[in-house]
């Protein structure tokens, strides 16, 4: 592991700050209010729920009661998965389109690295963070609009055409949350994606999200998409392990909300192979906290992590983590690199609560470093 990160360090410090490719993200976009819930009142402060369980049991004796759970607000910020990771390609120097509700103040707030291409307001999310996670309510009703000829119909075809020729990176993200995500993705690859020469030197990222709230048939619908754009570029398909899970037993014709099969699937390696063999989605990565994976023809590797003992920020982490793997993938990097990219990438933005500049990514990859070899 030492070798491979003071590698990578030497690499990133030799890299030019600015990248010469160019990236297209969509499509949401969200107001994130960051949150911290009130446990009890104290005269030095406040004393926060540490762990999601303390909180379950609060609200369990709360049932037939009622009662109020006081919040805190520790920030107003740009949400997402797209504004997020586009944010983040952005502090890492590659500029971007991003393509999303996003007519709202806040997004002003983006690095001036994203094309920003608004569909009209955004959704809005309240994201409770805990010691050990974080439950995001969300209100996304304004996604509803989002159908192929509304977007197509705002953009402008020969818009979007032109927009996928000049992008080395097309990732699409937050599929779960858009009611006509199937049709978008569909159509996407039909009228733009189809119609321009294959590229094997173009990456095109795929990221479900949370797909517990959807039907087995629109996951394996949505799985089966995504395959459809292999024969055009070099295709991921990036998870958490969650969501690896549930789209695990979608596959196997279960529901994703099925929490009793949830706890009985298997390792993430054979998650990972099986994923890759049952939908033909050439490249399967899987981050869980602690590690990556990633699934091709040649096997599985997975690479071990970095836990930030202190966490300023989490909601992010995994939008961050995507933009490093990209990142990596654009400049060839090999497989080991990206997953390290992209868990330094997250692990800089949990721990300083921004999306890192590759000096940040150096300082955050030196870190880590030292505490391998002290350990």
């Amino acid at each position: 592991m030492t070798t491979h990160i003071q590698s990578l360090i030497d690499r990133l410090r030799t890299a030019e700050p600015h990248s010469p490719h160019k990236a297209f993200v969509g499509i949401d976009g969200y107001v994130d209010k960051i949150q911290k819930v009130v446990r009890a009142k104290r005269p030095d402060g406040n004393d926060y729920f540490d762990q999601i369980s303390e909180l379950a049991d609060l609200l369990q004796t709360l049932a037939g009661k009622s009662g109020q759970i006081e919040l805190v607000t520790l920030a107003t910020k740009i949400g997402g998965n797209a504004p997020i990771m586009a944010q983040a390609l952005a502090s890492l120097g590659v500029s971007n389109r991003c393509v999303g509700t996003l007519s709202d103040p806040v997004f002003e707030q983006m690095h001036r690295g994203c094309e920003l291409v608004s569909l009209g307001p955004p959704a809005e999310t309240n994201a409770l963070e805990f010691g050990d996670g974080k439950l995001i309510f969300s209100e996304v009703t304004v996604f509803d609009r989002l159908r192929w000829s509304f977007v197509a119909g705002q953009i402008g075809l020969d818009t979007l055409q032109q927009q996928y020729a000049d992008s080395q990176l097309v990732a699409f993200v937050d599929w779960a949350n858009l009611p006509h995500s199937n049709e978008l993705w569909e159509q996407y690859h039909r009228a733009v994606v189809s119609q321009a020469p294959a590229n094997p030197d173009r990456q095109l990222f795929f990221d479900l999200c949370d797909p517990t709230k959807r039907s087995t048939e629109s996951i394996q619908q949505a799985l089966a998409i995504v395959a459809q754009y292999a024969s055009y570029g070099n295709v991921t398909l990036g998870m958490n392990e969650n969501e690896a899970r549930r789209i695990y037993l979608a596959l196997n014709n279960h529901s994703p909300a099925d929490g009793f099969r949830l706890a009985q699937t298997p390792g993430l390696h054979d998650i990972a192979q099986f994923i890759r063999e049952k939908t033909g989605i050439p490249t399967v990565m899987i981050h869980p906290v602690d590690c990556s994976l990633v699934a091709t023809a040649e096997g599985v590797l997975e690479v071990a992590g970095r836990l930030v003992t202190y966490p300023k920020v989490l909601t992010g982490g995994g939008d961050n983590l995507n933009a490093g793997y990209c990142w990596g993938l654009l400049h060839g990097f090999g497989l080991c690199d990206c997953l390290l990219l992209g868990m330094a990438t997250s692990g800089a933005y949990i721990q300083n609560g921004a999306s890192p500049t590759p000096a940040d990514l150096i300082a955050y990859l030196d870190q880590w470093l030292v505490e391998q070899v002290t350990a």
